[in-house]
């Protein structure tokens, strides 16, 4: 190296004398090298560095057409220099530091791959080996990633690229099902059916579920939580205020244990507190005519939810609204989920007014009865309960071990109130005690 060195430094300093050369031209691109001299590997390169090494220390034969470069080095150094080698030589040592990074990145990358197979290959891993099995193939993809484009090696590493994306899915799909059945393990424990639905996300998105794209048998009151999202989406896009008076229809009436009432008028955000933390049926109803159910959901499908819709009023136990609509509501405990999430991200217009009718709810039965007795460490923020002949359910957000949940819990059994307050009282438990998902 030391040649090489000498040479490059002789280059350089003739550069500085100013002896009106012009402007010394830009070397050619890297990637440009390989196929120029015509070498496809390092070791190749390497033999070319030394050969131009040995060329340029030979002496040329003097010559009156001998450039300004050869007859400065012949008659200052005892040495004639051919520029465009020099050039070349730089050029193919800049281009072997390249491969030899890009050869410490694809071993790096095939060394955590063997390491990550044999991580998988193990029997009845934890959720930590899966963790560390899904990090490895993740670090060989960034390894591969950092090869540059102008190395030998980037069309092979693209391919190793896409190989370890499959990996990597497998292992996150994986680390999924470990986790899931844990979900499955306290929905045993608490008692709940075999169908029930269990959503779990932080706000970060971190999220995990048992049954979460699988509708109940039916939506209950937790549609409310939709439709006010969509209210949400219109007084902004519309500029509406919630102050802005809304008559309620008589033919929205139905039995209800809220303070709304039909033939009055009342502003938005109290139709939509009432809706919530009161579970008003007149209010939903009255809510639905104002948004039109196709308004509700073609919002609901620009946010990407292909299973939530609102397609039927809310009634009591006996008295049916006029104008009911056809066809049942739809939801998911995942969908549900995530329109909680994103209203506590304030991803949602306005999201503090539907965050605030949350912090009332009046049924605390469910999620708030679950939390009040694991002490500090749990904070429950806010809920929205849901109940009928067919269905129990709650969606729910906390502060637990200092980070922001998400659950939802819905069960096909009607009675199983207390069985839904034992998971959610399990889940939040197994967070502090194991950590965030």
């Amino acid at each position: 190296m030391h040649r090489l060195l000498r040479l490059t430094q002789l280059f350089t300093g003739s550069l500085a004398l100013g002896l009106g050369l012009g402007v010394f031209q830009a070397l050619p691109m890297l990637g440009s090298s390989p196929q120029l001299y015509g070498v496809d590997s390092l070791d190749e390169l390497v033999a070319l560095r030394e050969q131009l090494i040995q060329e340029l220390e030979t002496p040329a034969e003097a010559s009156s057409e001998r450039s300004f470069f050869s007859s400065f080095f012949s008659q200052n150094q005892s040495v004639v220099v051919d520029e465009d080698l020099l050039a070349k030589l730089k050029d193919i040592d800049i281009q072997i530091t390249v491969e030899q990074r890009a050869n410490d990145n694809w071993q790096q990358a095939l060394n955590l791959a063997t390491e990550a197979t044999q991580k998988a290959s193990q029997p009845q891993k934890t959720i930590e080996e899966h963790q560390q099995t899904k990090a490895l193939w993740q670090r060989a993809i960034n390894n591969l990633s950092e090869i540059s484009t102008d190395s030998f090696l980037a069309p092979e590493a693209s391919k190793k690229i896409q190989e370890y994306q499959l990996s990597l899915e497998s292992a996150t799909q994986a680390l999924m099902i470990a986790k899931a059945s844990i979900l499955d393990q306290i929905r045993q424990e608490s008692g709940l059916s075999s169908t029930a639905m269990i959503s779990i996300c932080s706000l970060q998105r971190n999220c995990l579920n048992l049954h979460g794209d699988k509708p109940p048998a039916s939506a209950a009151s937790l549609i409310k939580v939709p439709v006010a999202v969509a209210l949400l989406h219109k007084t902004t896009q519309e500029k509406i205020g919630l102050n802005q008076e809304v008559y309620v229809d008589s033919g929205n009436f139905t039995e209800d244990a809220s303070e709304i009432y039909a033939r009055q008028s009342y502003p938005l955000e109290r139709l939509m507190g009432e809706m919530i933390d009161h579970s008003s049926n007149i209010a939903t109803n009255q809510l639905i005519d104002y948004l039109g159910q196709s308004y509700i959901n073609d919002v609901l499908q620009e946010e990407g939810y292909q299973v939530t819709r609102v397609r039927f009023k809310l009634m009591g136990n006996q008295i049916m609204p006029k104008k009911p609509g056809s066809g049942r509501n739809s939801l998911t405990s995942n969908e549900l989920t995530d329109m909680m999430v994103k209203t506590y991200n304030h991803e949602v217009p306005e999201a503090e007014a539907l965050i605030e009718a949350l912090s009332r709810q009046y049924d605390q039965e469910m999620g708030y009865a679950a939390l009040e007795e694991l002490g500090e460490t749990v904070e429950w923020l806010g809920e929205k309960t849901g109940q009928n002949s067919r269905v129990v359910g709650t969606t729910l957000a906390a502060k637990i071990d200092g980070e922001k949940y998400v659950i939802t819990v819905i069960d096909n059994n009607t009675a199983h109130i207390p069985e839904i307050r034992k998971s959610i009282k399990k889940i939040a438990e197994n967070i502090v005690t194991n950590g965030h998902f």
